[in-house]
């Protein structure tokens, strides 16, 4: 197996989208900027995500029974280095970033390029982190919005 920082290097090639993944479990919201968000079936509709089994965003899944993903715009920048910050606490309310409910009652962030909404289907630990698989109930997109990449550790666009 290849060492932790080639394997890091390596995985730095693969261009992505950005995505914040957000639940509200008892009235307390918490999100987190994450790279490992993929579709996985269309019928039915699932997603999933993988998340640091250290992260406290797995348990509030399973307390809240879903999620949303929103997937950045490329002039949200600010909005992927927030939620990435480390030791943020769950909050009761949108604070440094703006952020908007969706129809599931799940906190999104505002001004996304696409929201996706999910109820919970299930969870896997797998090394070091836990699959999350969501069921799509809701999804929007906002197609004059340009996505926000991240590619060889900085962030990038596409241009038209």
């Amino acid at each position: 197996m290849a060492l932790p920082d080639d394997f890091k290097a390596a995985l730095s090639s693969w261009a992505s989208g950005v995505s914040v993944v957000t639940t509200n479990a008892n009235g307390l919201l918490y999100g987190l900027t994450v790279s490992s968000f993929t579709s996985l079936s269309l019928d039915p509709p699932l997603i999933l995500v993988c998340i640091d089994n250290r992260n406290r965003f797995p348990t509030m899944v399973t307390e809240a029974g879903g999620f949303a993903v929103s997937i950045l715009a490329r002039d949200q920048e600010a909005a992927s280095n927030y939620f990435a910050s480390s030791g943020r606490l769950p909050t009761p309310n949108f604070t440094t970033i703006e952020g908007e409910w969706t129809e599931a009652g799940q906190p999104a962030v505002k001004g996304a390029a696409a929201h996706i909404v999910c109820k919970l289907h299930d969870q896997l630990q797998r090394g070091d982190h836990t699959i999350i698989i969501g069921e799509v109930v809701e999804a929007r997109t906002d197609d004059s919005k340009m996505p926000l990449l991240y590619w060889k550790r900085g962030y990038r666009t596409v241009t038209t």
